[in-house]
């Protein structure tokens, strides 16, 4: 039997692992143990909710926060949007400043909650939620403002996943609840600061009436293509664990695969892996080719810390379904 010398053992264990991600079916083929000392923590408060964008050399996350002592559900009171740079994506953060918090008397009275931002031309717009099914916006010249907020909702549901098209158009993926079920749906707006408007007919654009909470949206493949929590695990069998669904035309989803893309449990890139309470709002980030390189979720202990966690990810490109 032919023997090979240890250099030749790990170039062939380099190639095939190479062809692996080359052929990634899923994001999860292509996730990397977490680096533990990443991601976005601060002392005290519950961070929820991450969105990062690249602003020169900088990366700015934008995340939801609040204190610690009202527990996780101190976000339907308490939840402000803050920001955190980095001189890397995975980091770990650094807190910069608060963003934006409720306003009394207006749409957002009742917290500001779930950011996305995104960049339309020059401009920076960063979409929020208030209550469970009001989205809105505000935009800003500089990342790091001053922000000028819209007075009334500019759609009718919650945890706004935006893609910013060539042309200026923005599509909007998110979740409506309807009679307790969580339904996808979708609007659209020929630019950030025009008029919403809901495609199809307002029913669920998920496969099998399958649920959803807090996806995240990336345009590759010539494709739509989601990562969301799959709120009852109709789809993967697991509540809450990682779904991925792809569309071509916007309005017609499709499963990728039932296997959960992640669960409640990180593996750590020191070998150490903790299952989480909860884990959810998944954020990937893509870079200038369209590739993921990184999942950030919201990781929460059954002793009720909570930060964001960050994966690194192999430059994972879909299939072309």
């Amino acid at each position: 039997m032919k023997r090979f010398s240890r250099a030749v053992l790990l170039q062939i264990i380099l190639i095939i692992s190479i062809n692996y991600i080359a052929n990634a079916q899923t994001l999860r083929d292509a996730i990397q143990p977490a680096i533990k000392n990443a991601g976005f923590k601060m002392d005290g408060y519950i961070l929820w909710c991450s969105s990062v964008i690249k602003v020169g050399n900088t990366y700015h996350m934008f995340a939801s926060r609040w204190p610690e002592k009202y527990g996780l559900a101190g976000w339907t009171t308490y939840s402000e949007v803050v920001r955190a740079t980095a001189d890397n994506l995975y980091g770990p953060y650094t807190f910069q400043e608060v963003v934006l918090q409720k306003r009394e008397g207006k749409w957002d009275k009742e917290r500001a909650h779930n950011p996305k931002v995104v960049k339309a031309g020059d401009i920076y717009v960063l979409y929020y939620i208030s209550s469970s099914n009001k989205t809105g916006y505000a935009w800003a010249r500089s990342i790091t403002g001053p922000w000028n907020r819209i007075d009334s909702e500019a759609m009718p549901f919650s945890n706004p996943a935006v893609l910013v098209k060539k042309d200026g158009s923005i599509y909007v993926f998110g979740r409506k609840a309807v009679n307790n079920i969580r339904i996808a749906q979708v609007y659209t707006a020929p630019a950030f600061n025009a008029k919403y408007t809901l495609q199809g007919d307002g029913s669920n654009l998920l496969p099998d009436n399958n649920e959803l909470e807090d996806p995240t949206i990336w345009w590759a493949s010539n494709q739509y293509n989601v990562l969301l929590s799959d709120f009852n695990g109709k789809l993967t069998g697991v509540a809450k664990s990682g779904a991925q669904y792809y569309s071509k035309d916007g309005v017609t989803y499709k499963a990728v695969s039932k296997e959960p893309i992640y669960t409640k449990t990180v593996t750590y890139d020191d070998g150490t892996s903790q299952t989480f309470k909860r884990r959810e709002r998944p954020f990937v980030y893509p870079n200038e080719k369209g590739e993921i390189t990184a999942l950030f979720t919201a990781c929460l202990t059954a002793e009720g810390q909570s930060w964001i966690v960050v994966n690194p990810v192999k430059n994972y490109v879909p299939p072309s379904n």
